[in-house]
């Protein structure tokens, strides 16, 4: 029931996109997804999502971490359910919406791109978007740890506490549309942090993007557009769908036991695909988050983070 009156509430505040069953202005078909019609960004706009999360026993490490498995056997297994029973697991409100402008270096503004988890016994929660880049990477790459933070300052335990249950596919971000593409930007607003869509919209495209170029060279995010077509979310029939499958790799995290001694390897990895509804915008998204332990071998356990988004109609 109280997901039922949050709901309600959420909508009347919100300006959302539209699709040709609820809405006289959205043409019959919806249009071919074009790069100015997949996010539409005016502020206020927003939308809100059914969020699942659930969190399970990760892998492993191993003698020599393998590489990174192909965005084919990625796409794959998001299509497949986890092995096993969740060790934790929740379902909540998620909201995401436009909310101003924010500053992302001298003379440069992007977009507010603010994200609010509604629970049920608790306050709303919003994630946020300035250093939640950094906490995974302190999350996954503790070697990188003190790089980052004599950059930026504070502690580990900070970074890490800002990386907590942020999704990325549909996370809290400094947004811009810009003539190639939908990007987030860091703290230094030089460079972007973030691609959403870039540049050709034709099923097998792809980009990439080095992420923190200044602090490790095997950190990449790459995308490849996968489909368009008709789509059915929760019972509702969407038209020209485009789909995006993603993978950030992580690079690899050496093991130690609590002497300091090498005794195995890990990659970290998130992945996850979003449907964008032409003229509407991202109407779902499955993410994984593969990550490993900053801890000694003793208390040493990985982890995998499972968000599945759903637009609520």
């Amino acid at each position: 029931m109280w997901k039922h009156l949050v709901l309600l509430c959420l909508l009347s505040l919100l300006l959302v996109g539209c699709n040709d069953d609820d809405c006289a202005e959205c043409p019959d078909p919806a249009p071919q997804p074009t790069m100015a019609n997949l996010w539409p960004h005016e502020d206020g706009t927003g939308w809100v999502y059914d969020l699942q999360y659930r969190l399970y026993e990760g892998p492993s490490p191993s003698e020599t971490a393998p590489p990174l498995p192909s965005l084919q056997d990625l796409h794959a297994d998001l299509a497949q359910p986890l092995e096993g029973d969740p060790l934790e697991e929740e379902q909540v409100l998620y909201r995401l919406r436009f909310e101003g402008e924010a500053t992302i270096g001298p003379g440069a503004v992007a977009q507010n791109l603010v994200g609010t988890t509604y629970f049920e016994s608790s306050p709303p929660l919003q994630s946020r978007s300035d250093r939640r880049l950094l906490g995974l990477v302190a999350r996954a790459r503790p070697d990188l740890q003190p790089q980052i933070l004599a950059a930026y300052g504070g502690t580990a335990d900070d970074l890490k506490a800002v990386d907590g249950a942020a999704m990325y596919a549909l996370g809290s971000c400094a947004f811009a549309y810009e003539d190639s593409g939908y990007y987030a930007y860091g703290g230094s607003g030089a460079h972007h942090s973030w691609i959403f869509l870039e540049g050709s919209l034709r099923v097998g495209s792809e980009f990439s993007l080095q992420l923190l170029p200044g602090f490790t060279d095997d950190m990449w995010l790459y995308g490849r557009i996968w489909s368009i077509g008709d789509r059915t979310v929760d019972g509702v029939a969407w038209s020209n769908v485009l789909e995006c499958m993603y993978a950030l790799d992580l690079g690899v995290q050496v093991v130690t036991d609590d002497q300091g001694e090498p005794i195995g390897e890990f990659r970290s990895y998130i992945y996850f695909t979003t449907l964008y509804a032409p003229g509407f915008g991202p109407i779902m998204s499955v993410e994984r988050h593969v990550l490993g332990s900053d801890s000694v071998l003793q208390d040493w356990e990985s982890v995998v983070r499972e968000y599945r988004c759903t637009i609520e109609r």
